[in-house]
C-alpha cells in the first residue's frame, strides 16, 4: 500500500482543514473562506465523505495531502511526512523509508531543537526566584507563566555548559545549536544573545516551537529591551503571531480576535480573560498576518500602545486591511498606556471600550484629519488624497459612500467634491493575487471550465456512479461512459475497475490516479453534488441520457455487433440485440414524456 493511502486511511480531511479554516456545515459538505486566495463570500468547500476539498473561487482542489502541501508550500511527500508526524500516525516499517526527505528532516530537526531549548529555559526559570519575582511584580501570574511556557536563559559559561549537557542527552551538539542560532561562537568561548533574558518561546500556528523572544529585566541592563530569533527558513516574523496556536480554539469559539503589539500585552490580555488574543513579534502587522487571521474569523479588535508609534502602526494597518475580508475595530488607549498597563489600572473599563471600539477606517479618517484646517494647502491636498486613496481601494460602493460622508464632515469638504476626486483618480483595481500568464498555465493546471458546460443530466449520472459503486454493474454502463465528454469518460474508465475490485477504498485509489486537472474536475462536482440517488431514479436517468444521445448509442451498438460477428461471439450478439430491443422500447415510452430543457 502506498504511503499516501496509509495516511489518508488514518486522517479525516475535516480535522486537518478545520485547523486552518473555520468551516460551517452546508448540507452534506462544509464551507469556509479559502486559505489560498482572498475572498469575501465563502467558496471553499470540504466533503468529509469523499475526503476532498475544492474552492470555486480559485479552482484549487485535492485531498488532505494536497491541502497540506499547498498550505505548507511543500511537495506532497513532504506534506505526507508532516501529517504523519503531526498526528502521530501509525506508519508500517516498510513504508517509513519513503518519508525521509531532506528539507522536511531539516525542519523537523529545527523544531525539535527549539522545543528542547524552550524546555531547558523553563527549567532554568524555576531555579531563578529573582526572575520569577520580577514576572509576578509585572502582573504575570504563575498560571500564565506555565500557559505561555515562559523561561529564562542564565548568563555565563555555566549556563552554556548546562544547555549543552541537556541537549547532549538528546544527541544534539553545539554545532546544532549554532546552526539554529541559539548560541554563537565568540573569540574565546561560546555565548548566546539570549543570555540573562526572560524567554518567550514562539510557536507557529500549528504549535511547533520555531523561535524565541528574549527580554531584559534588570534596570542596569543597557542592551536592547527585546531580542528575537534571527529570521530563517522556518522563522519569519512577518508571518508569525505570538500566541496564535493557543488562541485558535478561543477565537473560533468567540468569532473574534484581539490583536496587540507585544508579548507582555498578549499575556496580560489572556490573564484578564481575553484568551482570543495574539501579538505581532515586535514588527508592524503585515498582510500575511491579516490573511492568516482571516482564515479563521471575521472580526478583529486592535489594541496598540497609545503613543505616536502605536497610532502610526494603526494607520499603516488601515492601508493594508482593504486586501482582506475582516471587520477591524480599534480601541484607542490613552497616551503612555499599553494594554498591559491599562488592564492593571482599568480592567473593569475594558468591556465598555470593546463595545465602543471604532471602525478602523473611521479611526483612520479621524487621525489623519486632525488639525486639518491649520495645515497649509499642499498638506491639505496630501491629507485629502491619502484618505480618498484608502477609501477608493474598498470594493463595496456603499461602504465607500459612508466613509466619504464621514471624511467630508472631518475635513469640511463637500461630499460631492471628494466623490468626484475619488472617481477621477481611481484606476482599475489590481487583482488580489496575480494571475498566471497564459504561457505559465499548463493544461493540467487549468481551471475546470468544462464543469459549467456539463448538462445537469450528465452531471447527475456522473455523480451517481461515483457515489454508488453498485451502479457500475448497470447493463448500460458502457453506453453511459461513451455519452459523456472526454474528461468525465476518462475518469469513469479509471473508476469502474477500482470500484469493482476494492469498493471500500475505490475513491481514495481513484484520486491517486488522477492528474491535477482531473482532481479539480472531480472535486468541483462531488464536493457539493454528493447526495445519493435511488436505483429507480438512476435507471430513469440512464434511459434519458441514451434518448438524448440516441444516434451515438445506435452507432456504437452497430460497431459492437459487427465486432461480435467477426469473432463469431454469438452470445455477445444475442446480449447486444436484447439490450438494444429493451432500450428501444424504453425510449419509445420516454418519447411520451420528453426530456426537460433543464436536463438537456
Amino acid at each position: 500500500m502506498k504511503i499516501f493511502d496509509i495516511i489518508k486511511q488514518q486522517l479525516q480531511i475535516f480535522d486537518v482543514v478545520s485547523e486552518q479554516v473555520t468551516l460551517k456545515r452546508a448540507g452534506t459538505y462544509f464551507k469556509g473562506c479559502c486559505p489560498f486566495h482572498h475572498e469575501k463570500t465563502a467558496s471553499f468547500t470540504v466533503s468529509p465523505d469523499k475526503g476532498i476539498f475544492y474552492c470555486f473561487g480559485c479552482h484549487q482542489g485535492g485531498d488532505v495531502i494536497s491541502f497540506t502541501a499547498k498550505i505548507e508550500q511543500c511537495n506532497q511527500l513532504e506534506a505526507a511526512k508532516l501529517l504523519a508526524e503531526r498526528y502521530q500516525l501509525d506508519i508500517p516499517q516498510d513504508a517509513q523509508a519513503t518519508l525521509h526527505t531532506g528539507n522536511i528532516d531539516q525542519k523537523r530537526s529545527y523544531y525539535a531543537i527549539c522545543a528542547l531549548v524552550a524546555e531547558w529555559c523553563q527549567q532554568e526559570l524555576k531555579k531563578a526566584p529573582a526572575v520569577q519575582r520580577y514576572l509576578i511584580e509585572r502582573g504575570i501570574d504563575r498560571q500564565c507563566i506555565d500557559y505561555f511556557f515562559l523561561g529564562y536563559f542564565p548568563v555565563g559559561q555555566r549556563a552554556i555548559t548546562s544547555l549543552l549537557s541537556f541537549m547532549g542527552k538528546h544527541n544534539l551538539l553545539a554545532d546544532d545549536l549554532i546552526e539554529a542560532q541559539i548560541i554563537s561562537k565568540g573569540r574565546t568561548a561560546l555565548y548566546s544573545p539570549f543570555e540573562d533574558r526572560i524567554i518567550f518561546p514562539i510557536k507557529n500556528h500549528l504549535g511547533h516551537h520555531c523561535g524565541f523572544g528574549g527580554r531584559v529585566f534588570k534596570k542596569n541592563d543597557s542592551r536592547a529591551k527585546y531580542y528575537n530569533s534571527r529570521e530563517n527558513a522556518f522563522f519569519n516574523k512577518g508571518a508569525l503571531l505570538y500566541g496564535f496556536d493557543l488562541a485558535k480554539e478561543h477565537m473560533q469559539k468567540e468569532g473574534s480576535l484581539f490583536l496587540v503589539e507585544g508579548y507582555t500585552d498578549c499575556i496580560a490580555m489572556v490573564q484578564h480573560g481575553y484568551k482570543n488574543t495574539v501579538a505581532t513579534l515586535g514588527t508592524a502587522c503585515t498582510i500575511d498576518h491579516l490573511r492568516q487571521i482571516a482564515r479563521y474569523i471575521d472580526h478583529v479588535t486592535v489594541l496598540y500602545d497609545g503613543d505616536a508609534a502605536g497610532q502610526q502602526a494603526i494607520l499603516r494597518l488601515t492601508e493594508l486591511c482593504w486586501q482582506v475580508d475582516l471587520d477591524i475595530k480599534i480601541i484607542p488607549l490613552p497616551k503612555g498606556e499599553d494594554p498591559a498597563s491599562w488592564l492593571t489600572k482599568k480592567d473593569t473599563d475594558m468591556p465598555h471600550m470593546i463595545r465602543n471600539a471604532q471602525d478602523v477606517f473611521c479611526f483612520f479618517i479621524n487621525q489623519v484629519s486632525t488639525d486639518f484646517n491649520q495645515k497649509p494647502l499642499n498638506q491639505k491636498l496630501q491629507t485629502a488624497r491619502r484618505i480618498i486613496d484608502t477609501i477608493g481601494r474598498l470594493d463595496e460602493p456603499l461602504k465607500q459612500d459612508i466613509l466619504l460622508q464621514h471624511a467630508a464632515q472631518a475635513l469640511g469638504i463637500p461630499y460631492d467634491s471628494l466623490k468626484q476626486e475619488m472617481l477621477r483618480s481611481q484606476t482599475p483595481a489590481m487583482p488580489r493575487d496575480p494571475e498566471p500568464s497564459p504561457e505559465e498555465q499548463t493544461a493540467e493546471n487549468e481551471p475546470p471550465e468544462a464543469v459549467s458546460e456539463l448538462p445537469k443530466l450528465e452531471k447527475k449520472l456522473f455523480c451517481g456512479i461515483i457515489n454508488n459503486t453498485a451502479f457500475i454493474g448497470h447493463r448500460f454502463i458502457d453506453n453511459i461512459v461513451r455519452c459523456l465528454p472526454a474528461p468525465y469518460a476518462d475518469i469513469l474508465n479509471k473508476w469502474i475497475p477500482l470500484a469493482s475490485q476494492q469498493p471500500e477504498h475505490a475513491f481514495r485509489l481513484l484520486f491517486e490516479q488522477l492528474n491535477e486537472y482531473e482532481k479539480n474536475l472531480v472535486g468541483s462536482i462531488l464536493v457539493i453534488d454528493n447526495e445519493p440517488i435511488s436505483a429507480e431514479e438512476f435507471d430513469q436517468l440512464v434511459y434519458q441520457l441514451q434518448k438524448k444521445h440516441w444516434k451515438r448509442v445506435v452507432h456504437d451498438i452497430k460497431i459492437r455487433l459487427e465486432n461480435a460477428k467477426k469473432t463469431n461471439n454469438s452470445e455477445q450478439m444475442q446480449r447486444l440485440l436484447h439490450d438494444f430491443s429493451l432500450l428501444k422500447n424504453r425510449i419509445v415510452q420516454l418519447n411520451k414524456s420528453p426530456v426537460s430543457k433543464e436536463d438537456a
